[in-house]
């Protein structure tokens, strides 16, 4: 088990729980009835971006209901977070996303935004949303936010009435500018009624396919593909074929993430109903370090058939509230549990041979100033852009933090020689650049990625 964080990197912060839309697969357990009615008003908004500053949070995700409702407050939340050295995203259906704010927005240095699209399909779309002409405002969103220079990323979740759209829901979004379509399987509400839990669970054969879809899309457009809920490794099989939906986890139990509530009320998990206390009420290092919370962080929800396969730390065994849902218990098998027998083929992380070479042949490297650090016990925390950040150990970092306050570059031999395969991981982690040298992939804005062979940590 990876060591334990005292307080959160990256925050879900609703803004409001109002939305525009009423989804069918939304987790929000009032969502049935109401389209929300709380909201962070500014003296709280700032109480709370208060807290997180003094947590030490790197990164927080503007969400809702739909932030763009609450656009003052929003905007006032992208300016507080910056003067802190916090980065930010936002979460949000772009229907509201019209071209002057997304200038506001970009000028305010919001450079991502997740939306939703559930299909290609305009009139699934406006189905599965609870709004004749959702689609038609999310494609101008899009066009919009990509035209004023923000990343765009859709979020598409499937069902048995959209599995087998994710091809051409691909192609369109590609066509737009989007830069990352993630196929997500839905995560049944546990208030959602027997025929809408059907609908929300294809069977497997055609999980697989809409991710074999997927890949089509990668190979024929261009753009990059993953999930953001976790399907069961064994579930994949071949972990090299479905390598771009290997490493995310559970972001529940990665020990990394909270989520708060426009109310204060928080969740180790964005899909759980009840959560370890309010930040507004009590510190965010004492709700991080509750059992509810640290349930979550230690393993405690694993399902048992799981254990004793070398992915678990990764995998975590699948998602834990597709287990509540179905099963009515956090500890149950996932749904798409296969079993450890079910590997075909293992993740490899591939080797840049160039890069190997350049190190071995002396080429310098910087700690570039957008990294950040935070000292944990025993070990360092550190982010190295938005979201993404990975534990370190204290002599490693020691070592960083030196040449990222100083500017200076270093080499394979000033790091240690004896800790090359350490600065490899750095390298593929993008916490570290080659001087005059350009990266030509797209690791940077690939996410964390797979952790599974990092170099263990003493803690």
């Amino acid at each position: 088990m990876k060591p334990l964080l005292r307080t959160p990197a990256v925050v879900n912060l609703e803004l409001t729980e109002v939305c525009n839309v009423s989804c069918s697969h939304c987790y929000n357990p009032w969502r049935a009835e109401s389209m929300g009615e709380v909201s962070l008003e500014k003296a709280r908004l700032d109480e709370m971006i208060d807290r997180l500053v003094g947590a030490g949070v790197f990164h927080v995700v503007l969400t809702g209901g739909e932030p763009m409702s609450k656009f003052k407050n929003l905007t006032h939340a992208l300016r507080r977070l910056a003067e802190n050295n916090i980065s930010t995203s936002c979460n949000s259906n772009l229907m509201l996303a019209t071209d002057a704010r997304c200038k506001e927005l970009r000028a305010l240095g919001l450079d991502h935004i997740l939306t939703s699209l559930p299909s290609c399909e305009p009139d699934v779309t406006d189905a599965i949303m609870n709004k004749i002409g959702a689609y038609e405002k999310i494609m101008e969103g899009i066009e919009n936010a990509v035209n004023n220079g923000i990343r765009v990323s859709v979020n598409m979740v499937i069902s048995r009435t959209t599995a087998k759209q994710v091809y051409r829901t691909g192609e369109l979004v590609a066509a737009k500018g989007v830069q990352k379509l993630f196929v997500t399987r839905a995560v049944p509400p546990h208030y959602a009624s027997a025929e809408v839990l059907a609908e929300l669970q294809p069977p497997p054969e055609e999980v697989i396919a809409a991710l074999d879809d997927a890949l089509r899309v990668k190979e024929d457009f261009g753009i990059m593909i993953g999930t953001l809920v976790s399907y069961p490794l064994c579930f994949l099989g071949d972990l090299e074929k479905y390598r771009d939906f290997v490493g995310r986890g559970c972001p529940g139990q990665s020990g990394q993430l909270l989520s708060i509530h426009a109310t204060g009320e928080t969740h180790s998990c964005v899909h759980e109903t009840d959560g370890p206390g309010n930040v507004l009420e009590k510190s965010v290092e004492e709700v991080f370090n509750s059992a509810s919370a640290r349930a979550w962080h230690s393993g405690t929800h694993h399902y048992v058939g799981c254990e004793g396969c070398h992915y678990i730390d990764v995998c975590a065994t699948g998602c834990r509230m597709t287990s509540l849902g179905v099963n009515g218990t956090l500890d149950g098998k996932d749904p798409l549990f296969a079993g450890k027998h079910a590997f075909t083929r293992e993740f490899d992380i591939v080797t840049n041979e160039a890069e190997v070479e350049m190190i071995d042949d002396g080429a310098s490297f910087i700690a570039p100033q957008r990294l950040r650090f935070r000292k944990e016990d025993g070990f360092f925390l550190l982010n190295i852009r938005w979201a993404n950040s990975i534990r370190v150990n204290n002599d490693v970092a020691k070592f960083l933090v030196e040449h990222h306050e100083s500017g200076m570059s270093f080499t394979a031999a000033d790091f240690g020689l004896d800790r090359k395969d350490y600065l490899e991981y750095l390298l593929f982690k993008d916490a570290v650049e080659m001087v005059d040298q350009e990266i030509s992939d797209l690791r940077r804005y690939a996410g964390l990625g797979l952790d599974n062979k990092a170099p263990l940590i003493d803690a």
